[in-house]
């Protein structure tokens, strides 16, 4: 079975970070400013400006985004029909240095 999911790769920071999600492509489907202040008060997102399309270079299957400071990334991918322990990581040498990823389970609905 595949299951389609839709990612919100939110960047609190003031760095962009390379997300990289192993063994699996998605694709780009959107960047959104929105205002971080509120968001952490609040914990709610409310978005400053229209969504920004992924540039030409972005298009098509990826395995690593840029995920900008202060925006919402969107990220569409399937998972399967493969089942089992996957893993995501911000792309830095370091975090992969010390193993520095989050693991994810894509089960058998």
């Amino acid at each position: 079975m595949v299951s389609t999911e839709i990612w919100y790769l939110i960047d609190l920071t003031i760095d962009t970070h390379s997300i990289h999600v192993l063994l699996i492509d998605f694709q780009v489907i959107d960047r959104r400013p929105f205002d971080v202040d509120q968001y952490n008060k609040e914990g709610v997102i409310y978005y400053t400006d229209p969504a920004i399309p992924p540039e030409p270079q972005e298009r098509g299957g990826k395995d690593t985004v840029r995920a900008n400071p202060k925006q919402v990334t969107r990220i569409i991918m399937n998972f399967g029909p493969y089942t089992g322990r996957y893993v995501w990581n911000y792309h830095i040498l370091e975090h992969e240095d010390y193993e520095m990823m989050r693991p994810y389970i894509v089960r058998d609905i």
